[in-house]
């Protein structure tokens, strides 16, 4: 296995520390402030799928039809 720089990823833990929880608030701010929707795109409810394919699939589907509505609204306001 090649290994590729120095940085150690923290592992979760019970009692995260002050910098961690920093690093997490500016993740979510940044997250929301490029968010326009406040949807995954996967409507309430109870799914129920023959196999993994069909359950990968429109996890997908829903993910791509938020983004795209995302990046409509983001190019409306940018305008």
């Amino acid at each position: 296995m090649r290994v590729v720089g120095t940085t150690h990823i923290a592992l979760p833990s019970l009692m995260p520390s002050a910098a961690a929880l920093q690093q997490a608030a500016v993740h979510q701010a940044t997250a929301s402030a490029l968010m326009r929707v406040a949807t995954s795109g996967v409507r309430k409810g109870v799914y129920r799928f023959a196999t993994h394919e069909a359950a990968n699939r429109a996890s997908e589907e829903a993910i791509t039809a938020a983004i795209s509505l995302n990046l409509k609204l983001l190019a409306n306001t940018a305008s």
